[in-house]
């Protein structure tokens, strides 16, 4: 009895002080950041976290948030997706100026033109494009990579600390150890919900983004150790498989498990798609850097052959046993909405229903997409 009152002790707890961080604004997340790193904002998974890591940085990812905008505006056509309308309007209202520098990628055109937008604000010293190839089947894709890794390193050595080896191959560790911890967080769930709901799970995977990592990562082991073992928790709740270019938003998850589903596995940009980014140890740090990008990490942006995200998403969903998927998408993302309609009748012949939800800010009116979600569980329910 006494260790299961300090169980639940210890992970209201944790919950709580995740809490704290999720629920908070971008200068009051700034007051609990690391105090010796610069902290450096970047946008998109493709940038090598280890490598600002190791140089004496600490990664913050931008991600959207729910804001009224009214700046950003002047400086952007209308159909540019929330996360780059929020990410600009935070910027303008000078809610960033915490952020030492920003780390944009090569993209989607929306991405790339509010890299131009964002350095004639001239917001902070430091700014640099990571420029990733396009085409991943091609030859040249990682000679090209390599070269555009080394010199992101050679300008972190310059703007920010040189990276010593040792750093590096540390900084790697952390965070492979991190996506280690999400993934069996991940594992348990599939198990059983009841003790992470989708609201508090996308808190914990989304903080993992913006906190100091290490204690982000001490977060993750004691809430390992904190969860009681369970296995049919989800018995009378519906599986399914969720699709996207969001990140985490408690918004979604709750609105998704409130219907009577529960979300058994995702290939969501900032969840389990990020799986695919672990990184060998025993390898040349650079070259392992470079050679993640190759190994099965897909994104609409890149091409990898005409069925390589086709076959690896049929796959991934079939393996987790969902029984329809959401496909939860920003609204005017190009990259992803060119992608949907094959991937939506792949999906299909094999007999998994899909449903597509076109969202932008999650402060917006749930009622019409609460009851899409409503209708598309109650259908898959009777399969």
């Amino acid at each position: 009895m006494m260790n299961s009152l300090n169980q639940e002790t210890s992970l209201f707890e944790i919950q709580s002080e995740i809490e704290a961080i999720s629920s908070s604004g971008y200068q009051e997340i700034a007051l609990h950041l690391p105090k010796d790193r610069l902290s450096i904002g970047f946008f998109c998974p493709y940038v090598p976290e280890e490598l600002l890591y190791a140089a004496g940085a600490h990664p913050f990812r931008l991600m959207g948030t729910p804001v009224s905008i009214s700046h950003a505006q002047a400086h952007l056509p209308p159909y540019c997706c929330h996360l780059v309308k929020s990410s600009l309007e935070s910027l303008l209202r000078g809610e960033l100026n915490f952020l030492k520098g920003i780390v944009f990628t090569h993209s989607c055109d929306s991405m790339r033109g509010l890299s131009d937008i964002w350095a004639l604000q001239k917001p902070f010293p430091i700014h640099f494009n990571f420029m990733i190839p396009s085409h991943f089947d091609s030859g040249r894709s990682r000679v090209y990579l390599k070269a555009e890794t080394e010199r992101f390193k050679d300008w972190l050595d310059s703007h920010i600390g040189k990276i010593a080896p040792q750093n590096l191959r540390a900084s790697i560790r952390m965070f492979n150890h991190i996506r280690e911890s999400q993934k069996e967080l991940y594992h348990r769930r599939k198990r059983d919900t009841s003790q992470l709901p989708g609201k508090d799970f996308a808190r914990i995977i989304r903080v993992g983004n913006l906190m100091d990592r290490p204690r982000y990562l001490e977060l993750l082991t004691e809430l390992l150790l904190a969860l009681r073992e369970e296995s049919d928790g989800n018995r009378d709740r519906v599986p399914v498989y969720v699709v996207g270019n969001m990140t985490h938003s408690d918004t979604w998850f709750s609105l998704i498990e409130e219907s009577g589903a529960f979300i058994v596995w995702d290939d969501l940009c900032s969840g389990a798609r990020t799986f695919r980014l672990m990184v060998r140890e025993d390898f040349d740090p650079i070259e392992a850097l470079t050679d993640r990008y190759f190994n099965a990490y897909f994104c609409p942006t890149k091409y990898k052959g005409a069925q390589a995200r086709l076959e690896t998403l049929t796959k991934d969903v079939q393996d987790s046993g969902a029984r329809g998927v959401i496909f939860l998408l920003y609204k005017y993302c190009e990259a992803h909405f060119f992608d949907y309609p094959d991937l939506k009748a792949a999906l299909e012949a094999k007999g998994i229903p899909t449903l597509l939800l076109e969202v932008e800010d999650p402060s917006y009116s749930m009622g019409q997409l609460k009851t899409r979600i409503q209708a598309f569980v109650e259908m898959l329910s009777q399969i």
